[in-house]
């Protein structure tokens, strides 16, 4: 006894800990508390992401005058992916882009012990790239963060690997609960991305950890949304055809998105120089942006704007201005932002900044959803509430690019509190990704036929 005692105290704090808790509560039970413990942190971090980008952010976007060519804009996000790409080379020495697929192929790679600068560096190097201007999201990560942060709570107390996966899957579902506000879509996010097994304890797990994030983030800054918008509490079924029009066309817009952004993803990796990279991705980002200066950083702004009704945060401080006003111009503005919004985000996220996939596919979906708007009313004679429509087309973007319909429901309805149109937000989403799917099928079908064209 006195023998095992002596042992026990030569190991590490966080191992005895471990011993400590396994004799005095079941292992469920201790899970449990770890996932609380991870989603507080994760909550905390995310809080703290969102008031760094938007006190960076802030620096640049009261300063876009609308009216003029603001040639300044194109010089910002060129300085902040150079920064970024110094941070992460020479300072903490991680690739961090596409952090959040990163993780998603950790998990898949079995490879459960991450690094502990991973706990911090994509917040310090998300900031950098979001907050100069980088046309992304803020859930890639913290998403990592989250991982991250479960993953080195597990190896303190030196866990075995099934349970680091699952704290793993805790902080980054935490993570997008707490960037989010959507405990739903946070646990969503781990059930079709990470890929968690559909068992009791991982997936209580997962939402507990969730909630607490979300919570956590509700404490600190209150019942408040990256989105306040205000739409009708309930859904007109009359307008049942335009939704289902609007999924399809969804789907459609998210296999250009998609091409695009694979596309130049593979460009990016053949330019093996770093300083190029980050210098060809800032530059390209640099004339989208002075082109629509409404893509700078997350783009909620205009997002929330745009589903309010006021259109004309679309068109500020474009170049298109100068053409004039009314309906045309914003539906030209709307066009050219959709098809340079993938762009923007390969330029951002492939070239060496860090940003996440999942917020600019929701600004996309807006735009998109108020384009077919202005379209349908203009050919059919109807009245559709464009603002309405913009707001159901974010999920229809996000369910066709990322191919997650569940998560994108969940995400969309909690951020924004609209409950009262998650039928309708579940139809859109179905048929964006019922679309995308068809098409994939019609893709790989057509190969065969391709190569014997080619053949000759």
């Amino acid at each position: 006894m006195q023998e095992r005692e002596n042992i026990e105290k030569k190991l590490p704090l966080g191992a005895r800990i471990t011993l400590w808790c396994n004799r005095h509560m079941s292992g469920y039970v201790f899970l449990m508390i770890l996932a609380i413990i991870t989603g507080l942190a994760s909550g905390a971090m995310a809080r703290l992401f969102k008031v760094m980008i938007r006190r960076v952010s802030d620096l640049f976007i009261p300063r876009i005058v609308n009216g003029e060519i603001n040639w300044w804009i194109i010089g910002i996000p060129v300085a902040g992916i150079l920064l970024t790409g110094i941070f992460t080379r020479y300072i903490i020495h991680t690739n961090l882009t596409h952090i959040c697929a990163q993780l998603i192929h950790s998990i898949k790679e079995k490879t459960y012990r991450l690094r502990h600068n991973e706990v911090f560096s994509a917040v310090i190097g998300g900031t950098i790239t979001l907050g100069m201007g980088g046309s992304s999201g803020a859930e890639g990560p913290i998403a990592a963060t989250g991982g991250a942060i479960g993953s080195n709570i597990g190896q303190l107390l030196g866990l075995d690997n099934n349970r680091l996966k699952i704290l793993i899957a805790c902080g980054a579902s935490a993570g997008i609960a707490g960037i989010f506000s959507a405990p739903i879509g946070g646990l969503m996010f781990s059930l079709e991305l990470v890929g968690i097994s559909l068992t009791t304890v991982p997936v209580l797990t997962v939402t507990v950890s969730a909630f607490t994030a979300y919570l956590t983030v509700y404490a600190l800054e209150g019942q408040h949304h990256d989105l306040i918008v205000n739409l009708p509490s309930t859904f007109d079924w009359h307008m049942l055809p335009a939704v289902i029009c609007l999924g399809i066309f969804c789907g459609i817009y998210s296999m250009y998105y998609s091409g695009v952004t694979n596309y130049m993803d593979t460009v990016f990796k053949r330019l093996t120089n770093p300083w190029v990279r980050n210098l060809t991705g800032g530059v390209m980002l640099g004339m989208i942006l002075l082109l629509f200066p409404s893509m700078f950083s997350t783009s909620y702004g205009v997002l929330g704007d745009v589903i309010n009704g006021d259109f004309s945060s679309m068109a500020k401080g474009s170049v298109l201005s100068h053409l004039g006003g009314g309906e045309n111009l914003l539906a030209l503005c709307a066009t050219g932002i959709l098809i340079l919004k993938c762009w923007a985000v390969s330029a951002t996220n492939s070239s060496g900044g860090v940003g996440g996939d999942f917020a600019p596919t929701l600004v996309a979906g807006g735009i998109l959803g108020y384009l077919f708007a202005f379209l349908y009313n203009r050919y059919t004679g109807s009245v559709l509430p464009a603002g309405l429509f913009a707001f159901y087309g974010m999920a229809g973007a996000m369910s066709g690019i990322i191919r997650t319909p569940i998560m994108s429901i969940f995400i969309v309805v909690e951020m924004t509190g609209c409950y009262g149109h998650f039928l309708p937000v579940s139809i859109i989403a179905l048929m964006s990704f019922l679309t995308v799917r068809f098409g994939a099928i019609s893709e790989n079908a057509a190969k065969p036929i391709v190569r014997h064209l080619n053949w000759f």
